[in-house]
């Protein structure tokens, strides 16, 4: 029962450290966080994206349909649309958006305490409730509207899934589950399909036999394109082309590499828009008559041919993006990050110096024994969550989010093996006692010869 009261204590200070912060700092939708909320509302009125053919309906004002974002999250913010009586105006939508991600981010912080508790224990796991509703970062990121905010409760939902599988008298229910979000997780952040190979490493120590390897791994992958399926169903309805999630490669990659983004000195291929990059004029001018998968297919070979004429240019753009997911990119980088997303400056600094601190810990943490006992399929999540992103975009702390919840875990650990090693000193008698004066051993023995002597 106490610890069952400390776990509620700790996800009810992790909500309300939340919540004062959407309600202490100002935000105004930008960017990304406001296309989320005009196609939320389009979602709220029609079930789905604008099917207009207008131009500017599309991405980077191409002839519509679009399938530019993935649509879990609009879906998600569309439902908190709904709920609170579908806002028209963006500014008034995105309070109730705010109180919801301050609860998804509660949500994170039990799924990094699941986590913990099965891959290390109980002592650990509480470690990591308490590291994970503090942590300023994730208090940070749940004032404002980002994706990711939802990608990473989904992905640590599919991570625990597969944790469970070990000790599961029914593996595939827990299997399938992990596809499900997985699934989930990709139709809010494509590259959450990174998950899949480690889950199927899970799915497959789980299994004793050829045959219920091949089943596990099977029904892994069917639940996850089942998830995906009726959204790439729809793209081929309404596109008519064959877009499983998104067509945003083209626009992606051109950002990273072209001639402008790599001549910034400040922030070397930092990640621009079409419309910013001199190379891309033309295509611009000719936006308003193509359509989204025409435009996203000249943006793309673009990029490439860039990439063929500058073949280090990857190389480059993943060591300057390491710089900036480490925070060790400048504070040009680090604030323009965080402005596109509409954080405050000093809420940002105190997130990096938190950052740090939590870094420190995990490479303590990733030296201790319950590290190395973890399944290893676990720490290959971050890993590849981050080779996913730091060869086109490392703004932080957005692209950063799906990795840090694993830093957290690791840095668990750090502070889980100190307080082992300090027990016992806790428990010694304090200095100045008397050590002339008999412990319950001798007291036990003075006992049994006054017995003997009566």
């Amino acid at each position: 029962m106490r610890r069952n009261l400390i776990i509620a204590a700790v996800l009810l200070a992790a909500l309300v450290l939340r919540l004062g912060q959407v309600a202490r700092t100002t935000y105004h939708p930008i960017n990304d966080a406001r296309s989320y909320l005009i196609l939320a509302s389009q979602v709220a009125h029609t079930g789905d994206y604008s099917t207009s053919s207008k131009p500017g309906t599309g991405s980077g004002g191409t002839r519509g349909p679009t399938a530019l974002f993935p649509p879990a999250y609009p879906y998600f913010l569309a439902a908190i649309d709904l709920l609170d009586g579908q806002r028209s105006d963006l500014k008034a939508a995105a309070g109730p958006g705010r109180v919801s991600q301050a609860i998804l981010g509660t949500m994170t912080v039990g799924l990094i305490g699941l986590i913990a508790l099965e891959a290390f224990g109980g002592e650990a796991a509480l470690v990591a409730l308490v590291l994970a509703a503090l942590y300023p970062v994730l208090i940070e990121t749940s004032a404002v509207l980002l994706a990711e905010n939802l990608q990473i409760a989904l992905a640590l939902a599919a991570v625990y899934c597969g944790l469970r599988v070990r000790r599961a008298a029914r593996p595939y229910r827990w299997i399938a589950l992990a596809g499900v979000f997985t699934g989930l997780a990709a139709l809010t952040h494509q590259n959450a399909l990174v998950l899949l190979p480690p889950l199927a490493i899970a799915a497959w120590s789980s299994a004793t036999s050829r045959a219920s390897r091949a089943r596990a791994l099977a029904v892994l992958a069917l639940a996850t394109a089942l998830t995906i399926a009726p959204w790439t169903i729809r793209n081929a309805v309404e596109l008519r082309s064959f877009t499983p999630i998104s067509d945003q490669a083209g626009e992606t990659l051109f950002g990273t590499y072209n001639p402008v983004s790599a001549a910034d000195r400040r922030v070397p291929y930092k990640w621009r828009p079409p419309f910013e990059v001199t190379t891309a004029r033309a295509i611009v001018e000719q936006a308003p008559r193509l359509r989204e998968p025409d435009w996203e297919g000249r943006l793309l070979s673009q990029a490439l041919r860039y990439i063929r004429a500058h073949p280090l240019s990857p190389l480059t753009a993943t060591f300057q993006n390491t710089l900036q997911l480490l925070e060790l990119g400048g504070s040009f980088a680090w604030e323009a990050s965080a402005a596109s997303i509409g954080l405050q400056r000093g809420t940002a600094e105190i997130a990096i110096v938190g950052f740090w601190l939590c870094a420190v810990l995990a490479v303590l943490g990733a030296l201790t024994p319950s590290a190395r006992r973890a399944p290893k399929w676990l720490w290959l999540v971050p890993i590849l969550f981050a080779l996913s992103t730091v060869w086109v975009r490392a703004e932080t702390p957005r692209f950063r989010l799906p990795i840090d919840p694993f830093l957290i875990l690791l840095a668990s650990l750090a502070l889980a093996s100190a307080l082992q090693r300090a027990r016992p000193l806790l428990r010694r008698a304090p200095l100045g006692s008397d050590a002339r004066t008999p412990g319950p051993t001798a007291d036990a023995q003075l006992v049994e010869m006054r017995h003997r002597l009566a």
